[in-house]
């Protein structure tokens, strides 16, 4: 018990996000696994909630109308943030949504399990208004989103009867909606919840019940054309699987969704021995062994002195710190987790977001805690524990992109996901406004924040599609500014670190056929990343219609100036970005990503997101990593506490290590001069190493050859004192997207070799004079004119390099390095 206190104490410190944690990329079932397009697996950790009034605690309002639908979706973007904020210790990756029937029903039902109050018009608006914009805030937070259908099960189902009617309702109604089947890759369906009895269309019990209850229900899905996975639910409250054993689902994209409480399957605080709770659970859920399984509903906590309740089966319980379950984690906690580590295959998400995180503390100042006072006992602070390390592994990957640096920096049709919050706050679900933190000019003039009828200003689409609400913006004639701009207000502005940003917005067209430009402008006003597309679509000048079509936009740039940075939507008439007579347009979807920095390595034994490698002409996937290229951590420090690890294994292979030209990670440089340094050390031996910095077609615009005079002999536990330094000097002619590249080699002329092993790092870019720093092929001792050891010794006398390490035949005017000695040549 002291050593899970100790870890659980030390493991919930803050932290980085991993690499790849919190992409949301389509998924599939293969075998008995989730996994992404490029066949990794994955397994979902996160929590489930439901936008009612009651179960919410009245956060948002006391009533499910259209007068409570913005705050409802503004309370539920706020846990979005909570949930999953790496920086502050909670690793979410799914959010399990309810369509509630409070929403759903038309008048009073006796029950969760009474649909004879229920409204399929009213599904169908909700679906548009309410619950995809909630499923798209948690999508825009890194979240998975799986949803289960409104209310409960009746006690006793039978094939063909009103509920199974009732579900082929809802589930026709959800798979036909654009944005769920658009998205059905990253949203799945849970098909109904704790059904307790299932018979036959005789009312008797039967083997095939499930599947002849449940299979009608996946084809109608698949017929609509809704491609993602879909969580079959079994009986007893969905702890009995035994009959999907001898009469499976017919299908190729499908799971289980199971739930798991203490005292099921066996296991108590009393009762938990972790093997014969493996064993129990595989007793009942056989198929376990052969489809992923989403625990779709489980907590606990232990018990407390109080009144008690009555839990779903009518039997009375020990009060305990606020969950359905009665448990601790030292027993039965652990025991439940060693279930889900024996299989790995089971994805789970907790009974509310309150059995995660503090969500009032969270509202009233921005604290992000385990709920339940932090109580090592409760799920809260174990799971706290629990995702942090199982963000470690186990996570959906970015697609493979396209390899050239001009599609690293900005894409307006293929996905790409973020992680962390919006550094853009939303405007809510408004009509007819211009919302605070937004300047809106409007022919030449400033337009006033507030209520409009005319001009700039948000719309709110009824009919949704690819935006529920978005800003109109127009540009009446082509000598008078047109534009909507984010940052520039007090209270809303985007005070950026270093790294790697993604702006991301949706674009259409009011009217016509305009083109949008979308501008980042740095803390100096200069535009330091742009792009200019066609808004795709058009909505025809009303807002009674569903928008269909629109463009995409993910604008990624890299911050090289801390300070407050801004964002620019214009109409324009052309993609060169003429000005135009009346370019109207709608923007929306308007989010701001952190990606943390490429440039500095953090976690050990991964291969760093946004890195582009080559091992003996392979490339090296993003992610966790035993072996090859990969982040080294030094235990005792040095010049390099962390580097990348690359190398060339074979001479007749291509390798080296690249950042800048993976899509969504574009290294955007204004124009001007700039240096561009690190230090690098060998792994064996004493290697060289290529350094060189090109633009997007990739012209070389500077390079330098180092030799790595020491190295750390294969060996971590050293330092990396004595690190060679490197610096390239380089000019940017144009605002635009480059990328570096380090490449080990044999010499100093750039020749290929055999298992020459390079580690380097300490990256730094920064923007001044060309010759602010002297090249150094060896160490640079910080001054602007140390020059040691440029070129070794036995090499020939007459050998010339100009300053970006680069050898020439023969010097004119300039600054030289000959014989390892800076010359000046009049």
């Amino acid at each position: 018990m002291k050593h899970f206190l100790l870890s659980l104490t030390m493991a919930v410190m803050p932290m980085g996000a991993f690499a790849q944690f919190g992409v949301v990329a389509p998924l599939h079932v293969s075998g008995k696994q989730l996994v992404d397009q490029g066949g990794h697996t994955v397994v979902l950790h996160g929590v489930m909630d439901t936008p009612n009034p009651y179960f919410n605690r009245y956060r948002w309002g006391s009533a499910c109308n259209d007068g409570t639908v913005a705050a409802c979706i503004n309370y539920f973007d706020k846990v979005f943030g909570a949930i999953q904020n790496p920086a502050k210790g909670t690793y979410c990756n799914i959010f399990r949504l309810h369509l509630d029937p409070c929403w759903t029903n038309n008048g009073h039902a006796s029950g969760e399990a009474d649909i004879s109050k229920f409204s399929a018009d009213r599904l169908r608006k909700y679906l548009q208004t309410l619950y995809w914009p909630i499923a798209q805030k948690a999508l825009n937070h890194g979240l998975y989103v799986v949803v289960r259908p409104p209310g409960v099960c009746p006690k006793d189902l039978k094939v063909g009867d009103a509920y199974q009617q009732y579900l082929k309702t809802v589930w026709g109604i959800v798979s036909s909606n654009a944005n769920f089947k658009n998205n059905s890759g990253v949203v799945s369906l849970e098909l109904a919840n704790e059904p307790v009895h299932v018979y036959n269309q005789y009312g008797q019990a039967s083997s095939s019940a499930l599947h002849d209850y449940f299979q009608p229900i996946v084809n109608i899905i698949r017929q609509n054309g809704f491609k993602g996975v879909i969580w079959i639910p079994g009986t007893g409250y969905q702890s009995q699987y035994q009959d999907y054993a001898s009469h499976p689902i017919t299908d190729g994209n499908f799971g289980y969704a199971v739930h798991v409480y203490p005292g099921w399957y066996g296991a108590s605080d009393k009762s938990y021995d972790h093997n014969t709770f493996i064993r129990n659970f595989q007793k009942q859920v056989p198929v376990v062994t052969s489809k992923p399984i989403l625990v779709s509903e489980i907590d606990w906590s232990p018990e407390k002195a109080g009144a008690g309740k009555y839990n779903e089966f009518g039997q009375w319980v020990a009060s305990n710190y606020g969950t359905w379950g009665t448990a601790s984690t030292s027993k039965w906690g652990n025991a439940w987790k060693a279930v889900m580590d024996h299989f790995g295959n089971i994805s789970m998400t907790l009974s509310s977001n309150e059995d995660y995180v503090d969500i009032d503390a969270f509202l009233k100042d921005g604290t992000i805690k385990a709920n339940f006072n932090e109580n090592v006992e409760c799920c809260a602070k174990a799971c706290f524990y629990w995702y942090y390390e199982y963000s470690k592994k186990n996570y959906a990957h970015k697609s493979e992109s396209s390899s050239s640096s001009s599609s690293a920096g900005n894409t307006s049709s293929s996905s790409s996901t973020t992680t962390g919050d919006n550094l853009v706050k939303g405007w809510g679900n408004v009509n007819d406004v211009i919302p605070a933190g937004w300047t809106a000019v409007d022919n030449g003039s400033q337009r006033q924040v507030g209520s409009q009828s005319r001009g700039p200003r948000v719309m709110q689409f009824y009919q949704g599609g690819d935006m529920v609400t978005a800003f109109y913006v127009r540009e009446i004639s082509p000598d008078k500014a047109g534009y909507i701009e984010y940052g520039g207000q007090s209270g809303y502005t985007l005070p950026l670190v270093y790294g790697e940003y993604q702006l991301n917005c949706n674009v259409t067209a009011w009217k016509g056929n305009p083109y949008v430009k979308v501008e980042v402008f740095d803390p100096t006003n200069t535009v330091v990343a742009s792009t200019i597309v066609k808004a795709n679509g058009c909505v025809n000048g009303t807002k009674s219609t569903a928008i269909k079509g629109s463009t995409r936009i993910n604008l990624s740039f890299y911050s090289m100036i801390k300070g407050n940075y801004k964002l620019r939507f214009t109409p324009v008439a052309d993609a060169k970005g003429n000005g135009g007579n009346w370019e109207e347009a709608l923007v929306g979807n308007v989010g701001l990503y952190f990606k943390g920095n490429p440039l500095a390595f953090q976690n050990a034994n991964t291969v760093p997101e946004g890195w582009n490698i080559l091992d003996a002409g392979q490339k090296v996937a993003a992610g966790s990593a035993a072996s090859g290229p990969r982040i080294f951590q030094f235990s005792q420090g040095g010049y390099l506490p962390t580097g990348l690890y690359i190398r060339q294994s074979d001479a007749s292979k291509t390798a080296y290590a690249e950042v800048g030209t993976v899509n969504g990670y574009g290294l955007s440089l204004k124009k001007g001069s700039y240096n561009l340094s690190y230090y690098a050390i060998g792994w064996a031996g004493n290697p060289y190493v290529k350094c060189e910095v090109f633009d997007e077609n990739n012209n070389c615009l500077g390079s330098q050859i180092i030799r790595c005079n020491n190295n750390v002999g294969k060996s971590l536990n050293t330092n990396t004192y004595g690190a060679s330094y490197g610096v390239v000097n380089f000019y940017a002619n144009h605002t635009g997207y480059y990328h570096f590249r380090w490449t080990p080699v044999a010499d100093a002329y750039g020749n290929s070799g055999t298992w020459l092993e390079v580690v380097f790092g300490h990256i730094k870019i920064q923007q001044g004079s060309a010759s602010a720093k002297s090249m150094a092929i060896g160490i640079n001792d910080g001054t602007t004119t140390a020059i040691n050891n440029a070129v070794e010794s036995g090499e020939k006398q007459d050998v010339w390099f100009n300053l970006q390490g680069q050898r020439v035949a023969k010097p004119s005017r300039g600054i030289y390095i000959h014989n390892g000695k800076k010359v000046i040549c009049r």
